[in-house]
C-alpha cells in the first residue's frame, strides 16, 4: 500500500506541474489574453464501509495538493495518527454509517445545502446516494474506482476556468494585464 501512495503523489505531482497547477495561454494572440486555469473546489470525500484506509489516505492526498476545503466522513474510527494528520491539515472528520451517511446527505440535500457540491466517494452506492439526495443535478457524485492515476484523481477536486482580458485600448498594445493571472 504504501509503493502505491507513493507512486500516487509522484503521478498527482506530475499530473499538478504539468497541467492543473499551471495557467495557460495557449492561443498566442497579442491583442487578447485567453487564459484557461483550475481552480480548487470545496468536496466531502466518503468513505464507504469496507472500503481500505488506503484508498482515504491516496485521494485526500490529491485534495490536499489541490488546495480543497476538504471534509471526511467515515464509516470506521480512523486510526488516531491518520486522524491527528487530517485536523493538523484543518480537514473535519465525521463518523457515521453507511445508512446514516445517507440519512444525512438526504436532510442536507432537503435544505438546499449540497448545491453546487461536490463528494467523493469510496467504496459505497453512487445509486443509493443519488436517490437520497433525490437525484439533484447540482450535485456531483464522483464515484470512479480510486486510482494511482493522479490526472484522474485530482479531478474531483477542481473545476475549470477561462479567462478573456482585452490587452489593447483602441488597437494600441495594452501589457497591464500580463502580471495579474
Amino acid at each position: 500500500e504504501l509503493e502505491s501512495l507513493q507512486r500516487s503523489l509522484a503521478s498527482d505531482a506530475e499530473a499538478w506541474a504539468g497541467e492543473f497547477g499551471t495557467a495557460k495561454d495557449v492561443s498566442g494572440l497579442s491583442a487578447e489574453r485567453n487564459i484557461f486555469r483550475y481552480r480548487a473546489l470545496p468536496v466531502t470525500v466518503r468513505l464507504s464501509e469496507g472500503a481500505p484506509l488506503a484508498h482515504l489516505a491516496r485521494t485526500v492526498a490529491a485534495g490536499v495538493l489541490a488546495g480543497s476545503a476538504l471534509t471526511v466522513s467515515a464509516a470506521v474510527e480512523l486510526p488516531a495518527q491518520l486522524g491527528a494528520v487530517l485536523t493538523g491539515l484543518d480537514i473535519t472528520v465525521t463518523v457515521e454509517s453507511d445508512a446514516g451517511w445517507l440519512a444525512s446527505a438526504a436532510r442536507l440535500a432537503s435544505a438546499g445545502k449540497l448545491s453546487g457540491a461536490r463528494i467523493r466517494l469510496i467504496g459505497g452506492d453512487p445509486t443509493a446516494l443519488a436517490e437520497a439526495t433525490d437525484g439533484r443535478p447540482d450535485l456531483a457524485i464522483y464515484a470512479h474506482p480510486v486510482t494511482e492515476a493522479g490526472r484522474v484523481e485530482l479531478l474531483p477536486f477542481l473545476h475549470e476556468q477561462a479567462i478573456s482580458i482585452t490587452a489593447h485600448r483602441f488597437g494600441t498594445a495594452n501589457h497591464l494585464s500580463d502580471a495579474l493571472i
